[in-house]
């Protein structure tokens, strides 16, 4: 299935226009596609419609509340619907391409995802939106949804996206998607069950995570390597360096 994307002068020129008026003109916008052959289908913005439910759900359920209190809680529940949507549909290959990611932000489904980015961030970088560079595209909002759980997919768990919505968005953009230890899933699996108990809740703070923990653990693998480590191996290993520090 071939997938439309936008460049970044066409999805600036986009986001102006729906900043400033709500609106774009979406009979100036021709897209081009990621994927070779042609003859394959177009992904179709019919395939957002579980999406665009799940996203107004979300809308609904967190409305009155303060955003910057349940922030976390809204990326969680965006990551299942956003994984479930692209899953089989298109290949982790297109789903890289920051363009994509620019398309669904801007102009997919008539501006509601942009809508959306804009009542969840409540700001306007628009660095959310896919207006950056290819090399910043763990910034952009929906492509850190579906990179979490296309990361932490384990099909033999209960949930096979338990860990993918485990943790803040900070921690995952800052302290997981920025580490070399972030590319292992059993080392973060390991990192998210030291930093937040069976329920979610924090058990370490953010000034020991910053300060203590994320060195220690910068500093050990600088020169170390642990991709051969099992989850329990990786477990200790973090538990030892918390207690230890650099």
């Amino acid at each position: 299935m071939r997938a439309p994307q936008l460049s970044f002068d066409q999805a600036q020129l986009v986001w102006n226009s729906m900043q400033d008026d709500g609106e774009y003109d979406a009979s100036e916008m021709n897209f081009d596609y990621i994927g070779l052959d042609e003859t394959e289908e177009v992904f179709s913005e019919v395939e957002l419609e579980a999406l665009h439910d799940a996203a107004l759900n979300i809308i609904s359920k967190y409305s009155d509340k303060n955003k910057k209190s349940v922030g976390g809680q809204i990326d969680a529940e965006l990551i299942s619907p956003i994984y479930l949507t692209f899953s089989g549909k298109m290949t982790p290959f297109q789903l890289s391409h920051i363009g994509f990611w620019r398309w669904l932000s801007n102009v997919a489904y008539g501006g509601f995802f942009w809508k959306f980015i804009k009542w969840r961030i409540e700001g306007s970088e628009q660095i959310n939106w896919g207006i950056t560079t290819p090399g910043s595209i763990i910034e952009v909002y929906f492509y850190r949804a579906w990179l979490r759980g296309h990361k932490m997919y384990q099909a033999d768990l209960p949930d096979p996206l338990r860990y993918a919505k485990i943790g803040a968005s900070d921690v995952w953009r800052s302290h997981i998607f920025r580490q070399d230890f972030g590319r292992d899933r059993e080392f973060v699996k390991a990192f998210l069950d030291t930093v937040y108990d069976d329920k979610g809740h924090v058990r370490i703070g953010t000034k020991e995570l910053r300060t203590k923990l994320i060195p220690a653990l910068r500093a050990w693998t600088s020169g170390s390597t642990f991709s051969h480590l099992s989850y329990r191996e990786n477990l200790s290993l973090i538990e030892r360096l918390r207690s230890e520090g650099i």
